[in-house]
């Protein structure tokens, strides 16, 4: 017995130093390949700030093919127009040739860099680390890189809110800094569409509109990933799209949380996608799908709900209540974190331009803003969205209104109603309705509303 435990000791700790050794020569490799390797051309995105200057480690996070890879190398390209490419490495962990991947590759990184090639020691050394939540315990590494390599300056992405969140806030509490990443908004969009930025001072008369308001329609429907703006055909626009929520699902919410019953997660998913822009509940969906033969307890519906948003391709959004009791029990509202991914699963109708532009307005808003709620009173007056942090805030508005058809009469009376409600309850004295092409003003009962199209504010 004696013999066998020993012989296993040695025979194990050969295989881990062979693999070990393997692993050096596979990162060799992809250090000589990075080395090398050209630039894709690429249309430069908006960043929110220098992210050079923050002694903070920037975590860019969001959903998948939003352009968080092209980011860095928007910024590796700045760089290498000042310091030696050698001070440079980006490492795609999503990569098939450094897999599999057992969580000791980031404690190896800098040594291997540094035996193969020579970084000009008068510049830090640029860390980009593409995917990092691929590696396992990849925040303990990245932690004492943080604190014990003053030279080294370092640069991540995830895309699974949960799954980073949770890790930065853990190992990496206090230094780092999140910053959202998402589908282009409607001013990159435009940039993409090679369409000059108009005086917004003059839209409302300028013959620039129309164009603006061809665009935003192919905006609405398809939405703001790069690949998709760039695609010419609408077919392969529907294919790219499908293709992502397809990726998303499967690698990102069945395979990441290890779901058995791919079947009730695919229907669970299918109906808040249809829902999105509305009010729903964890009780009717159970109740939905239970009537297509699933047994689904509200419980495992909110833990999946969670997955959902982890995986960015969701967010639900509570009412607006003083009462956290409300807050978790009242329906909530759900949107998708991009226009397109609602047209990979559904067939749009005419009737859906409103809910298209809600679920717009939405993501603009989050953009710029953690908290969002819904108003509603107990007589059934709704407002789509509350931005509490803008009450006290001048020149800024915390009751926002989305109406497609301003026309209609009697849509726009009831849209109103709703936000002199909502004014007086909150005590606010100005409002916001967004449409697809209408300027307006209107003051009632002490509360003045502003009327803008979504081509205009989403660009001021």
């Amino acid at each position: 017995i004696l013999f066998f435990i020993k012989y296993g000791i040695i025979l194990k700790s050969y295989f881990v130093k062979n693999d070990m050794g393997y692993f050096m020569e596979k990162l060799r490799f992809y250090f000589q390949w990075w080395q090398e390797y050209e630039l894709p051309k690429f249309i430069n995105r908006t960043l929110p700030l220098n992210l050079f200057d923050l002694r903070l480690i920037p975590a860019l996070i969001g959903p998948r093919r939003s352009g968080k890879s092209t980011i860095f190398f928007q910024m590796i390209k700045e760089l290498m127009a000042k310091i030696p490419r050698q001070n440079i490495l980006y490492i795609n962990f999503e990569d098939d040739r450094l897999l599999p991947l057992d969580g000791s590759e980031l404690s190896q990184l800098l040594d291997i860099y540094r035996q193969s090639y020579q970084p000009n020691k008068n510049h830090k050394i640029y860390l980009f680390l593409d995917e990092v939540q691929n590696v396992p315990r990849w925040e303990h590494a990245v932690r004492r890189i943080y604190e014990t390599e003053a030279s080294v300056q370092i640069f991540i992405t995830g895309s699974n809110s949960k799954m980073l969140g949770s890790d930065l806030a853990t190992a990496l509490r206090g230094r780092t800094l999140s910053i959202k990443i998402f589908p282009l908004d409607f001013k990159e969009f435009l940039t993409f569409k090679s369409t000059s930025l108009p005086d917004l001072s003059k839209l409302e008369y300028s013959p620039q509109r129309n164009e603006l308001l061809f665009l935003f329609d192919e905006y609405l429907s398809f939405g703001g990933f790069p690949e998709v703006v760039l695609s010419n055909d609408n077919d392969i626009k529907e294919l790219i799209l499908k293709e992502y929520i397809h990726t998303i699902f499967f690698a990102d919410i069945i395979q990441r949380y290890g779901i058995r019953n791919v079947k009730l997660m695919d229907s669970y998913l299918k109906i808040l996608i249809r829902q999105m822009a509305s009010l729903f509940s964890f009780g009717k969906i159970s109740s939905s799908l239970k009537s297509i033969g699933f047994k689904a307890a509200k419980s495992t519906l909110v833990e999946y709900f969670g997955f959902i948003e982890s995986a960015f391709l969701g967010k639900g959004i509570p009412i607006y209540s003083y009462s956290i009791k409300d807050q978790m029990q009242y329906p909530r509202k759900f949107y998708l974190l991009d226009n397109g991914l609602y047209r990979a699963v559904s067939f749009l109708k005419s009737e859906d331009r409103g809910r298209l532009l809600e679920n717009l307005v939405f993501v603009h808003l989050l953009r710029k803003y953690e908290d969002i709620y819904y108003w509603k009173s107990t007589n059934g007056f709704e407002v789509d969205f509350v931005i509490p942090e803008n009450f006290s805030a001048k020149e800024k508005i915390g009751l926002i209104q989305v109406c497609f058809d301003f026309e209609n009469e009697t849509v726009k009376k009831r849209e109103i109603r709703s936000l002199v409600r909502a004014a007086k309850e909150l005590k606010q004295t100005e409002a916001l309705i967004i449409t697809r092409n209408n300027w307006e003003t209107i003051t009632l009962d002490n509360l003045k509303i502003h009327v803008l199209p979504f081509i205009q504010w989403a660009l001021e």
